[in-house]
């Protein structure tokens, strides 16, 4: 595992992540903010936060149409990957009430 810091709206993140992802972990924070800008334009919103739940939104919504059978919380899932999700969900709502 690796420490790596990723910048999604302006935000830092520090992520540890195993070095074979870690392109993986900076490709989709690279999508996550170019999304966010679209919307940022395209709806003219500045708040960060609406911009991150817009986001979210588009992506859930994409990742459910092209996986019908896709659920987070199946037993597929294994215990890193479980931890990773829980943190992220941590701090995205950290992000979110701060």
């Amino acid at each position: 595992m690796e420490t790596i810091h990723i910048d999604i709206a302006g935000r830092n993140y520090p992520l540890s992540v195993p070095q074979s992802e870690r392109s993986q972990v900076h490709a989709a924070a690279d999508r996550v903010n170019e999304q966010v800008e679209k919307f940022r334009k395209q709806f003219e919103v500045e708040d960060r936060i609406d911009l991150l739940a817009m986001t979210a939104l588009q992506f859930a919504s994409k990742n459910k149409a092209e996986n019908p059978k896709s659920n987070p919380d199946s037993a597929d899932l294994n215990e890193h990957q479980k931890q990773r999700i829980q943190l992220l969900n941590k701090r995205l709502k950290q992000v979110l009430e701060a």
